[in-house]
Order: structure tokens, then C-alpha cells, then sequence
């Protein structure tokens, strides 16, 4: 079997081909991701074809294109394809989906919408019970349901049906709630 010397170390061939092989699978995954980042947070076609309707030069030729990818536009609005929301739609969305873990879409992210990352919710809780590990599992106005994740201490209040609570965004994609502005206890968001 023939051999190669890599960092002072003989290896042998099978081996030596097999490094940059992997190297470039894993550069290739990579690559792979990037382009799947840019296909979720890019504007959908019917937006930018739109766009592209300003670089043409005759005028008639232009609002020829604008007429044509408004009535797509419109049409795919009505029939659902494309939703379009104002920033207090999508600020509103965001605080529903606080705390769940969601595909890399600009409307969820808050990229490009000067610090819009909603970082913090408050509500009013409508239902808590404790479960058999005897962690609280609590219910918002909103319908959103949080478990609480750390070990239950005796000296915490115990929450209950129209007390306030504060949730925040803390450390490793933690969130950290807060009932009547008492101590904080560790919780993470479940579907039910």
C-alpha cells in the first residue's frame, strides 16, 4: 500500500483522498445552507418582478409591466399566495409566535426592521396548574402555553388565573418568566 506524509504523519493514500473529500462535502453543506438563507429571507418573485417593471426605459413599455404585475399581484393577494401585512400586523404576529422555533423568514426574524426583534412579551394568565413533575405549566389570554423548565422552588408564588407575567428572551435561547413582577423562573413555550 502506498503511503503519504501529511503534518510530519504518514497516512496512507485511501486516507490521504479521503480529507479533502470530506473538507468538501462539508463546504458544499455550507454552500448548500447559505443558498437555502437566501431563498427564505429574499422577497417572492411576484414582488420583484414587480420592481423590475421601474428599470424599463419607454414609458409605455413601463406601465404596460406595472399594469400587468399589479392585476398578478393583486390576484395572488386575493387568492392567498401573497400576504401582505403592514408593520403592526407583523409586530403583532411576532409577539404570538414569541418563544417557538421558526423557519429563517425575514417576517419572523425582525432582520431589517431597526431593533423591531421583539425581545420581551407581558400578558394576563388565564389558566396554571402544576404537572406531575410538579413544574407549572401556564396559559396566556393569548392562547400561548409555557411550561416552566428549571426546578421548582418552594419560595416562588405561585401563579394563578388574571395575575401579570413578563416573559424575556435570556442567555442560549432561554426565556425567563416573571409573575407579578416576583422572582424569575426558567420556562420554554409548548404546542398543545
Amino acid at each position: 500500500m502506498a503511503s503519504e506524509v501529511l503534518n510530519g504523519k504518514t497516512i496512507g493514500v485511501r486516507t490521504a483522498w479521503l480529507i479533502p473529500a470530506c473538507l468538501g462535502l462539508f463546504g458544499s453543506s455550507a454552500a448548500l445552507a447559505q443558498d437555502r438563507e437566501k431563498e427564505l429571507t429574499a422577497p417572492p418573485a411576484i414582488y420583484t418582478d414587480l420592481v423590475a417593471c421601474k428599470s424599463i426605459a419607454d414609458s409605455g413599455q413601463r406601465l404596460a409591466c406595472y399594469d400587468e404585475k399589479v392585476a398578478a399581484l393583486e390576484t395572488a393577494q386575493t387568492s392567498n399566495e401573497v400576504v401582505i401585512a403592514d408593520r403592526k400586523q407583523v409586530r403583532e404576529a411576532r409577539k404570538g409566535l414569541f418563544g417557538l422555533t421558526l423557519p429563517r423568514i425575514r417576517l419572523f426574524s425582525g432582520e431589517g426592521d431597526e431593533g423591531d426583534q421583539i425581545t420581551q412579551i407581558t400578558g394576563t394568565i388565564t389558566k396554571a396548574r402544576t404537572i406531575r413533575s410538579g413544574k407549572w405549566l401556564i396559559t396566556l389570554e393569548d392562547g400561548a402555553v409555557w411550561q416552566q423548565t428549571d426546578v421548582p422552588r418552594s419560595t416562588m408564588r405561585r401563579p394563578k388565573a388574571g395575575d401579570s407575567i413578563a416573559i424575556k428572551r435570556a442567555a442560549l435561547g432561554s426565556y425567563l418568566a416573571s409573575v407579578n413582577d416576583g422572582r424569575g423562573f426558567k420556562v420554554k413555550r409548548v404546542v398543545q
